[in-house]
């Protein structure tokens, strides 16, 4: 077979092409559309004498002139009509890429993965949430209703960026890698069907609700509330009787459907059933639950932090707790 002719030629960046930037293409296109260096200096806000440099310069890196140039006239010579239809185009993709850039780079565009707690869906969080959509609309948030106890794994892991839940107590070997900001706090409330004795229309006091079956809180999936409600009887010097455990929201069906009365964070009172009353539990003021917003410490990513300072500022704002 007879040797082909045809020699292949490495293209390679040189001093050339790196001279090429942005701002001379600019130069030359307004120069182009204009065709009138007074007119495309003003239109650039530059002299005219720095415009005619710049494309002075273009041309000896060209190697041939890009504009015929006439007192009475302006106008592309055949290697200035090819030069501007790539021109037009590469300034069009820059401006694209910086702004693309600059909105990444604060935090205006990409995508969070975002773990809610049942109790965090019926919280305040949720508005502060939506106001952050609705500021960050190039920001997809993804929703992943989630156990408080394995969202420090799935933080760690990578599966998610950040998590609203419970206070955890942190492995002590990993815990360190994370932060946890304190997002909301609400009280504790005991919830009874509508027509249960102890729908009395006051506060109820923990001696009068350990008279009745109680529903509790896994301790592999709820070990927050559930030391919580354990420490509120046993300062109180009373003993309950636990029916049943569960996980909330299934807690309040269990309650609607009569098995028993549950203590539960007060934020579900503005998400369930009309069957179900919210009563305040007396002396109870001081014992709060706590939301809280938690990332890795190692996280880089501008909208997540963003995202963190809006649950913050909202969801914890005086009026909300």
């Amino acid at each position: 077979m007879q040797a082909s002719n045809l020699r292949f030629h490495p293209i390679m960046l040189n001093s050339e092409s790196i001279a090429l930037d942005g701002r001379i293409l600019q130069c030359f296109c307004a120069v182009a559309e204009e065709l009138h260096f007074g007119r495309a200096s003003a239109r650039l806000f530059i002299s005219q004498p720095a415009l005619s440099q710049q494309i002075r310069r273009l041309e000896d890196l060209v190697g041939h002139p890009l504009f015929v140039r006439t007192t009475r006239s302006v106008r592309l010579t055949p290697a200035g009509e090819a030069m501007y239809v790539h021109a037009r185009r590469i300034t069009a993709e820059m401006e694209v890429l910086l702004h693309a850039a600059r909105r990444a780079a604060l935090g205006e565009t990409g995508s969070i993965s975002l773990g809610l707690n049942a109790s965090a869906t019926c919280s305040p969080v949720v508005d502060a949430l939506h106001s952050f959509t609705q500021a960050h609309p190039l920001v997809k948030v993804e929703l992943r209703e989630m156990n408080s106890n394995v969202m420090e794994l799935a933080l760690l892991q990578g599966a998610l960026d950040v998590g609203v839940m419970r206070p955890a107590d942190w492995d002590t070997d990993t815990g360190t890698e994370l932060d946890a900001t304190v997002v909301y706090e609400e009280n504790l409330m005991l919830a009874v069907r509508t027509d249960h004795p102890l729908n009395l229309g006051r506060e109820i006091t923990v001696q009068e609700i350990a008279q009745f079956p109680l529903i509790g809180y896994f301790e592999a999936t709820s070990p927050y509330v559930r030391r919580t409600v354990q420490a509120m009887f046993a300062e109180a010097g009373v003993v309950p009787e636990f029916v049943q455990e569960s996980l909330l929201p299934t807690v309040l069906t269990l309650v609607e459907a009569g098995v028993g009365v549950a203590i539960v964070p007060s934020s579900l009172e503005r998400a369930f059933q009309p069957a179900l009353s919210f009563l305040p539990i007396a002396g109870q003021s001081h014992r709060r639950l706590e939301l809280v917003v938690a990332t890795l410490k190692s996280q880089k990513n501008v909208a997540v932090r963003n995202l963190i300072a809006c649950l913050v500022s909202m969801a914890s704002a005086p009026g909300r707790r």
